[in-house]
């Protein structure tokens, strides 16, 4: 099964890596690897990807998900349960996974250089624009400068039309940002996320940012996309998940 694994420093440290579309038990406008119960999908198939992802790359334990709401708020990885409202998850400890689902979002991974704290965060363009990367960060509660981060597959800027309200939402708070926004020859703005995240990392301090080199929307064959789907299928289609965790062996 074929997984996206994190193209940055930490090799060999912690596991990080995103799961692909194909080789899942899911079927219809979910087929592949549906990782998110709380769409549509039939609950025992999610189930089964589930139970393959944890014996395929050997996780410490079964997964469980935040509910995701497209807010700021990071909990620790030990209170996450399906009923905990938020859009990150962190942790200080060995074998903890911190883990997201996205379709288009931005998932972001953080870990300090050492491996002193990792943090998996769900980058909605909701989530970026009220600072869920600040609150990661903050509840890290590491020096930014010894911080890497890794920005997983989320729809790319071509894709990604939106309205003017939208733009001028973010660059009212942060002007920082206008070069995440290209107006087209039809007049249609687009946003980059992947910009938008780099942009307010480095703000912060991070500078070791890796990652942001796809496009969910534009391959529909190895990425879920709700937008993609919604535009073709009028669903919202499956979920990916991008996770991290610590080995075992790694002396913190």
């Amino acid at each position: 099964m074929p997984y996206l694994h994190a193209d940055w420093p930490l090799q060999g440290k912690v596991h990080a890596f995103t799961t692909l579309r194909p080789n899942g038990y899911s079927l219809g406008v979910y087929a592949g690897l549906n990782l998110g119960y709380h769409v549509e999908d039939d609950a025992h198939l999610v189930a089964k990807n589930v139970a393959r992802l944890v014996t395929e790359m050997k996780l410490p334990y079964t997964l469980q998900w935040v509910q995701q709401v497209h807010g700021r708020t990071v909990v620790a990885a030990a209170d996450v349960h399906p009923q905990v409202q938020a859009d990150g998850v962190y942790s200080h400890s060995k074998g903890q996974i911190c883990a997201v689902l996205t379709a288009d979002c931005l998932p972001i991974l953080i870990c300090h250089t050492h491996c002193r704290g990792i943090a998996a965060l769900h980058g909605g363009w909701r989530s970026l624009q009220q600072g869920i990367i600040e609150a990661g960060i903050k509840q890290l509660d590491l020096p930014s400068s010894e911080l890497v981060a890794w920005l997983g597959p989320a729809i790319a800027q071509k894709a990604y039309v939106v309205g003017a309200d939208f733009r001028d939402l973010f660059l009212d708070t942060d002007p920082s940002l206008e070069p995440a926004f290209h107006l087209d020859t039809e007049k249609q703005w687009h946003a980059d996320l992947y910009t938008i995240a780099r942009l307010q990392l480095q703000r912060l301090g991070v500078t070791q940012i890796y990652g942001g080199q796809y496009c969910t929307y534009s391959d529909p064959q190895q990425f879920y996309s709700a937008r993609y789907s919604l535009q073709n299928a009028q669903h919202t289609g499956g979920r990916m998940a991008t996770l991290i965790w610590i080995d075992e062996e790694q002396s913190l």
